[in-house]
């Protein structure tokens, strides 16, 4: 199994960054497609569409609105700068909805009217986010690159600082293996990173600092959306989203930090132009 994580990663790594910075724009809002599309085929089977027709028709109506997102975009800019503050809103109301299970069991249930639209948040926002922040100027693909070497930074630091001091459960009932030790971890790690990335992005005065703090944000909510995540998979009684991955399991076991991380980081950008 981990030799399988360790190939599959070496084969994702470089081609995440090459399609970063050298796809065209079209062939990066294909890739995106894909991506999400083979995503939300994942959650439509979290969410209890066990049979091929009602699954293949929830993937094809949220690609018919990644879809429309984008040309109703190229009309008007800021459909997507609104669009994706609505979604980081909704990561907001969802990252206070899970600490209902803090002292509540997760029930297994088939199917969920819920998660199915819980899942234009989940897809939709990322999508969104991930365009903009890679056309968004002056950095471009490197608001990206950032967000994404974030997240794992977040996830290592997490990693091993709970299990050297992990002792206090952060979600017991939805991720057993969490804690709040862990979740500091993340935190310092990230703050490390964000003070090296706040100069290399030539910031400085309150900008910086904004940023430090946008990037601390981030790495909460990047949490939230591995939480959400677990819990419809607790819900729906199942380890992997998928098996596309091999060693990972599917797409949204990847990305999960990432569908509430990049809206929050794209929203923290835009709202303090620091990307203007």
């Amino acid at each position: 199994m981990l030799k399988q994580r360790v190939l599959t990663a070496l084969i994702l790594a470089p081609l995440t960054i090459w399609a970063l910075f050298a796809l065209p724009e079209t062939g990066f809002i294909i890739l995106l497609l894909a991506i999400f599309s083979l995503a939300a085929w994942e959650l439509g089977g979290l969410a209890g569409l066990s049979q091929p027709g009602p699954r293949l028709f929830y993937v094809v109506g949220m690609f018919a609105l990644m879809g429309a997102t984008v040309f109703y975009a190229t009309l008007q800019d800021r459909i997507l700068d609104i669009l994706y503050l609505v979604i980081a809103a909704f990561w907001l109301l969802a990252f206070a909805g899970l600490f209902y299970f803090y002292h509540h069991t997760v029930s297994r249930s088939d199917f969920s009217l819920f998660r199915l639209l819980a899942g234009i948040g989940i897809v939709l926002g990322p999508f969104v986010a991930l365009l903009v922040l890679r056309h968004r100027e002056p950095f471009g693909p490197q608001w990206v690159m950032y967000l994404l070497l974030l997240i794992w930074v977040a996830d290592s630091g997490a990693y091993f600082a709970g299990r050297a001091f992990g002792r206090h459960k952060l979600l017991y009932n939805v991720s057993p293996g969490k804690s709040w030790e862990g979740v500091a971890g993340g935190l310092l790690s990230c703050l490390l990173m964000a003070l090296i990335a706040g100069w290399w992005f030539k910031l400085v005065g309150s900008a910086y600092l904004w940023f430090i703090a946008i990037s601390l944000l981030v790495v909460v909510f990047s949490v939230a959306g591995d939480l959400v995540v677990s819990l419809f998979k607790r819900q729906a009684g199942v380890k992997d989203s998928g098996h596309i991955l091999p060693g990972h399991g599917g797409i949204m076991d990847r990305i999960d930090s990432l569908t509430a991380a990049a809206p929050v980081f794209a929203g923290g950008l835009f709202l303090l132009e620091l990307s203007a």
